[in-house]
């Protein structure tokens, strides 16, 4: 049973991993927008990213080298006396952090929503159903707050989560009728648009319009946009621009030529 929970990524050494964070709060050591894109962009192909480690001809072994390169450590968790040390965050900032605001994809590049609105996206949750059906992690970025509560985004993603599961589970007993209807008409009850999965599309995304509508009536600037224009990978909340540095760092040459300005596009 060790060998199946290692496999399936299942750590049952400790109570951290079993309350692992379900929020993801904002790092301290994030910097101001101060620069735009277009230097982000530079600055991201100078990388400080660790050398690949030669490999010495006599190591191989049919094709591939004895040992793995060493990974990449993230600066919370490496310390110079070799010792490893609690992280005060299970998330390293970056694209791949729960708050990160990330370039508006659902709009036009020249448009002034693209240069006033970041994407906050909550990923999916490979863990709850693997690949059978969609499900999003329910991890709170804080980042939503004041515009989308914790209670608020728990609502959502649980409901999100059951609609999804409803409509695309393959073994519950409404995709078994649908597909033997199918295969009964010559799938002319698909194509008419009568499956369980059809329906229960149309209703989430009903769902979803209704809870950006009332998110607009309360004059909070946030909506959810549809997981099907993200082909159901992400769920992407498009907020204001918070203000926060796309790549946490850069040049000082280009910081004084660029002053203080927001993030925004290249001129």
């Amino acid at each position: 049973m060790e060998a199946l929970h290692k496999i399936a990524g299942v750590d049952l050494n400790g109570d951290r991993d079993k309350d692992r964070a379900s929020r993801a709060s904002l790092p301290l050591n994030r910097q101001a927008s101060h620069k735009s894109f277009s230097s982000s962009r530079g600055n991201r192909l100078d990388a400080d990213y660790p050398p690949v480690p030669a490999i010495d001809p006599a190591q191989l072994d049919d094709g591939g080298p004895k040992q793995a390169p060493p990974q990449r450590t993230s600066h919370d968790t490496a310390t110079s006396s070799g010792t490893d040390t609690a992280s005060t965050d299970d998330f390293v900032w970056g694209a791949s952090h729960p708050c990160f605001p990330h370039p508006n994809p659902h709009c036009l590049p020249a448009s002034a929503e693209h240069a006033t609105t970041r994407v906050i996206r909550v990923r999916r949750d490979w863990l709850q159903s693997g690949d059978l059906y969609p499900q999003y992690a329910n991890v709170y970025p804080e980042i939503l707050d004041p515009l989308v509560t914790d209670d608020d985004f728990r609502f959502l993603v649980s409901n999100i989560n059951a609609r999804l599961k409803a409509a695309f589970d393959p073994f519950s007993t409404r995709a078994w009728v649908d597909t033997w209807m199918g295969v009964m008409t010559g799938f002319l009850w698909d194509d008419f648009g009568m499956t369980g999965a059809k329906r229960a599309e149309k209703g989430l995304e009903q769902f979803l319009e209704h809870w950006n509508r009332g998110k607009e009536k309360e004059g909070r600037e946030v909506r959810v946009v549809q997981p099907r224009r993200t082909g159901f990978m992400s769920l992407d909340f498009v907020v204001p621009d918070p203000g926060i540095d796309a790549m946490g760092g850069g040049n000082d040459d280009e910081d004084e030529r660029e002053g203080e300005g927001g993030i925004g596009p290249a001129d």
